[in-house]
């Protein structure tokens, strides 16, 4: 299916599988796992899921959403107090304000907290900054716009993550692993991949100022570190895991069994579908950006922690699929859909990873053409 591109230098590796009606279908394995080594990609690859970790800390808030721990309507100032006088910048002379109102449990899963990314809290990924540290940092920012007023992407769900691990009193891998990972036998998903299994880590692979794709010693924009210190205490609930195919559908089949997967009852029926239901007001989705294109227009909404279908439609991004489809995409080249109507599931991981820069040039962009065509396999051939 991508050989063109593998072959023209334009797509490193992919792994991709579809799901239907309670089997696998479809399940493929193409390209290289390392442009150096030349070793081919294999169906047990660990990729980073980058922003596809968003919707696994989502389903955890919401797992201690359902055990009473928290409360959609909760201000983050009941375990934060930091955040007690937020300022928002006024207009771009760098004039502020006072928030109107504080930010809630729902804000952050929704993305209308007014948080946006920026560089002064380390990568991304990885950071050496104590949650402490990060906590101060954060609040010391002024908010991008004022809350509940529109979908800023950014650092909310990181803040999620440490707000988890602030209630449950464990790291937030750790209570990934008791409520999600163990449960459902995800066993390669994780924030660190341990030594045992980092011979199966598909490398970093970028582009060069032609558009060809080479050999990255790690991620652009230095999000991460090289080899991650098993000492930081910050673990990215926005963007920090790795994961692989199977794992990720394991995941993936909560919405579309109704809160369970495989038989194993991770959420109730009614928290999935509040989670499938969009939480966006049309103008906010008209007025929303992602990389500084429309992400949602009159097609797509936004749920708590995924895009969410309004109407079908032929695109791929952010998710594909009928009526009440989820999924969301991640910046290394990961994607996923979950039709809960058609009863599928198809995800894509692979590891191209684009500076802001370069996509500006115009390059990288086989990506998303791969994903198309991923997605149109799927639609064409599965009824997706």
């Amino acid at each position: 299916m991508f050989k063109k591109l593998i072959d023209n230098k334009k797509l490193g590796g992919v792994n991709c599988i579809i799901w239907k009606d309670g089997e696998i279908v479809y399940e493929e394995s193409e390209g290289y796992k390392n442009l150096e080594t030349c070793e081919l990609m294999t169906p047990d690859t660990i990729f980073r899921i980058a922003s596809m970790t968003k919707p696994i800390t989502s389903v955890l808030a919401m797992k201690l959403y359902e055990e009473k721990k928290l409360n959609l309507q909760d201000t983050i100032t009941k375990w934060f107090p930091q955040f007690k006088n937020m300022k928002v910048l006024k207009n771009k002379s760098g004039e502020y304000e006072d928030a109107k109102r504080p930010i809630t449990i729902l804000d952050l899963l929704t993305h209308k907290s007014g948080f946006t990314y920026n560089g002064f809290l380390g990568g991304d990924i990885d950071s050496e900054l104590t949650h402490e540290q990060w906590i101060k940092g954060l609040a010391s920012l002024p908010l991008a716009s004022q809350t509940g007023e529109i979908f800023n992407y950014g650092r909310s769900t990181d803040l999620l993550g440490i707000l988890i691990s602030k209630i449950e009193e464990k790291p937030l891998g750790k209570v990934m692993e008791e409520k999600i990972f163990h449960p459902l036998e995800m066993s390669d998903t994780f924030f660190t991949v341990p030594n045992y299994k980092r011979n199966r880590c598909a490398a970093n692979v970028g582009y060069d100022e032609s558009g060809n794709i080479i050999h990255l010693e790690t991620v652009p924009a230095k999000m991460a570190f090289k080899e991650r210190p098993r000492n930081l205490e910050f673990e990215s609930g926005g963007q920090g895991l790795w994961s692989t195919t199977c794992d990720y559908l394991k995941f993936a089949k909560l919405f579309v069994e109704n809160g369970s997967s495989n038989g194993i009852q991770i959420l109730k029926q009614e928290t999935t579908e509040l989670m499938r239901t969009n939480q966006l007001t049309a103008l906010q989705r008209e007025h929303s950006k992602l990389l500084g294109s429309s992400i949602f227009r009159e097609h797509y909404g936004f749920g708590l922690g995924l895009a969410v279908v309004l109407k079908e439609n032929n695109a791929s991004m952010p998710c594909a699929g009928s009526i009440g489809s989820v999924g969301w995409p991640g910046a290394y080249g990961g994607w996923w859909s979950a039709d809960p109507v058609k009863k599928t599931i198809s995800i894509f991981l692979t590891h191209n990873m684009t500076e802001l820069k370069q996509l500006a040039q115009g390059i990288g962009f086989e990506l998303y053409e791969a994903i198309d065509i991923f997605s149109n396999y799927s639609r064409k051939n599965f009824q997706y």
